[in-house]
């Protein structure tokens, strides 16, 4: 087909399946083990509860189905990633078709392919990018349900609200912003003499209720986690400055990709283009010469949907003196490319549209190229190249050749266990930081009556060749502490220091101990 005549639809498709699918094979080609909350949301997906250390249930039992689908193969994580990316974008599409023209629409969706939150980020599949996927599809329904009030729409907004919550109790900010929307507008507020909000919120409700009924009977365990993020031992300024400054700055630095794209349809001159003649491209198809005026209710719903989250994240984070992590960002901008869109709405020409989609093709190339040097390069300390599953293979025989029966346990801290549950061939529950407060799926009866395997690793925890804690070794006096290993790392260059790490291993009660804390010694030994 002439390349003249491709139509936005098209033209959207063309680049979002590209993108999907160069996002999918990169990580699945070049790293060597999944990322870490990708790893940690796979040990906790091993068992299905409301909750875990510090999220609700949604990506733990997301990663749990991506690993069942594969086979436990690493390729299900990227997959899943990639779907929620896709469900992004698809939903700024169709918001974007329904506020602008397919062309602006076109254009807002694909100014977000320079940002890192839509490829390298995304790789690692986490909560974020479960909301990567579940805001914008709340933000296209709630539009929808306002605008039509068909019961469908109230359903699905209910149901990717609830599902957004399940993901991480942050999506309580998009959901303040979509209320205050609501309520600010008179389209909105007539919403509430309808039955479709109450069905909503009863949808709503539903998702979220066994969590909320798991909660109590575990402490508190997540939202305990998520109050913990008030740093005590800052300043005064620094926790209700300085992080919501920092937090600030670093979304506007990482918008700046998208605003490099945006350049390429704003900069430029106004005269028709040879083609203007097509059939793709006249004024019916959504090739626009001039602005269209919107509404109270769309400027309304983009700006305070649109940024909404953004401004009660700096809000909060001055009021609560709250730590912020720049990558929680990672959902917020997914509407800041149609904002910024439907306010300039640039003149376009065939010319710009042109140069546009070249960027987009030479941007997304270079920072895939980039992401794949980085990793594939020698030396790299990347996660890519940690050498877990050497370690935990080794951890695995070495505990059937001491007691010739399945590791059900492993305990340390978080990093490590995740990556010893991940990739043990007997994916054995795991005890993060020692402590059952934070592995509520453990039965420390059934713990110590099986047995466990104890590591350190370098990178992942304190380092190896201090040792384990005192308190444990009181704790656990039967406990053989084996001597610090090395194993060189993936990717490694010439003269690389070692990967360290180091066993523990508690025997199981109906074995006979084979060994004694004086094997607690610092020689090391190699695989």
């Amino acid at each position: 087909m002439n390349f003249k005549q491709w139509s936005p639809t098209r033209w959207f498709w063309t680049f979002v399946l590209a993108e999907m699918l160069l996002w999918f094979l990169l990580p699945t080609v070049v790293r060597h083990v999944t990322p870490m909350d990708s790893t940690e949301g796979a040990m906790w997906g091993q068992y299905l509860t409301w909750g875990y250390t510090r999220d609700p249930w949604l990506n733990a039992w997301l990663t749990r189905l991506a690993l069942t689908i594969s086979n436990n193969h690493d390729w299900s994580i990227y997959l899943f990633s990639q779907l929620a990316v896709g469900a992004a974008f698809w939903s700024v599409w169709r918001l974007g078709k329904i506020i602008l023209s397919p062309w602006l629409a076109l254009i807002a969706v694909l100014v977000l392919f320079g940002l890192q939150y839509y490829n390298i980020a995304a790789v690692d599949f986490n909560d974020n990018v479960c909301e990567i996927a579940l805001w914008p599809l709340m933000a296209l329904y709630l539009y929808r349900a306002c605008t039509t009030n068909r019961l469908k729409h109230w359903i699905l907004l209910g149901i990717f609200s609830g599902l957004g919550l399940m993901a991480k109790y942050y999506t309580a900010l998009p959901l303040l912003a979509m209320l205050i929307f609501m309520l600010s507008t008179p389209t909105g507020r007539a919403c509430f003499k309808s039955k479709g909000v109450y069905i909503a919120l009863l949808v709503f409700s539903v998702v979220i209720a066994p969590h909320f009924i798991w909660l109590p009977h575990h402490d508190y365990i997540t939202l305990t986690y998520s109050f913990g993020k008030v740093d005590n031992h800052a300043s005064f300024l620094e926790r209700h400055i300085g992080y919501a400054l920092h937090f600030f700055f670093a979304q506007l630095f990482t918008f700046l990709g998208a605003c490099v794209l945006f350049a390429f349809v704003v900069m430029g001159k106004k005269g028709k283009s040879d083609w203007l003649g097509s059939p793709s491209f006249d004024l019916s198809c959504g090739f626009i010469n001039q602005k269209k005026k919107l509404n109270a209710f769309d400027q309304n719903f983009l700006w305070i949907v649109g940024f909404g989250p953004f401004v009660l994240t700096l809000l909060a984070s001055i009021a609560f003196g709250w730590k912020l992590n720049t990558m929680w960002g990672t959902p917020i901008q997914s509407l800041w490319g149609l904002v910024v869109v439907a306010m300039i709405q640039p003149y376009l020409t065939c010319a710009k549209l042109e140069r546009f989609l070249i960027a987009v093709a030479v941007v997304t190339l270079l920072i895939g190229l980039g992401y794949t040097l980085s990793l594939t390069k020698r030396g790299s300390h990347s996660s890519a190249n940690f050498p877990v599953r050497e370690i935990a293979a080794k951890m695995t025989a070495d505990w059937y050749q001491r007691y010739q029966t399945k590791l059900s346990y492993v305990a340390g801290p978080n990093k490590a266990v995740s990556y010893m549950a991940r990739y043990s061939k007997d994916r054995p529950q795991a005890l993060i930081g020692w402590d059952s407060t934070w592995s509520p799926w453990v039965n420390m009866k059934d713990f110590r009556e099986k047995g466990a395997a104890f590591i350190l690793m370098t990178k992942d925890s304190p380092d190896p060749r201090a040792g384990f804690p005192e308190y444990l070794l009181e704790r656990y006096p039967n406990l053989i502490v084996l001597p610090v290993s090395k194993v060189s790392w993936l990717r490694a260059k010439p003269g690389q220091a070692p990967f360290y790490y180091r066993f523990a291993f508690l025997p199981p009660n109906n074995q006979k101990i084979t060994g004694n804390n004086n094997e607690n010694c610092y020689c090391s030994s190699s695989i």
